[in-house]
């Protein structure tokens, strides 16, 4: 059994061919094709890709169905001791997609440039890449002209009273 992990609108969704999912209003007619992407995770059987590299042509072809309302919501908002109440409804506008297929995408070819990064055995560290190790500077006083300019400071007097 083909399923992915997918992410839209800011949720993560696990899908099948054969689905019905609620997602956020799309901008798509009753019956038209969308496909949903990024895909996070494919697996197909025994076997499983995850991560940018391996399902990075991955998709999920899914048909809009309907559009709907979800359940609505009351929001109640008072402030303690002030006598201030107010009750607030909200619906969320929804899409009902039925999950067509999970079309897993070819894996991109490893980058060719790993075995260059890999030293040869036999050759010693070039010293151009070595830091000197250098004694501790010592410190010198400052010159009087580097010092911080000071506000003299004045003493506080009362009122007599």
């Amino acid at each position: 059994m083909t399923y992915a992990i997918l992410k839209h609108g800011g949720h993560q969704y696990r899908v099948a061919a054969g689905d019905r999912l609620l997602v956020d209003r799309l901008a798509a007619e009753v019956g038209s094709t969308v496909t949903l992407e990024p895909v996070l995770f494919v697996a197909n059987g025994e076997t499983s890709d995850v991560g940018a590299s391996a399902v990075g042509g991955a998709r999920v072809i899914a048909t809009v169905v309907a559009h709907r309302r979800g359940r609505k919501l009351r929001v109640f908002t008072y402030k303690p001791k002030k006598r201030h109440r107010r009750t607030l409804g909200h619906r969320s506008q929804l899409t009902e997609l039925r999950i067509v297929e999970v079309a897993a995408g070819e894996p991109k070819p490893a980058r060719a440039t790993a075995a260059k990064r890999a030293p040869a055995p036999d050759a010693a560290p070039p010293a151009s890449r070595a830091k000197p190790v250098s004694a501790p500077a010592a410190t010198q006083p400052r010159p009087s002209s580097a010092k911080r300019a000071t506000s003299p400071r004045t003493k506080k007097t009362s009122d007599g009273a």
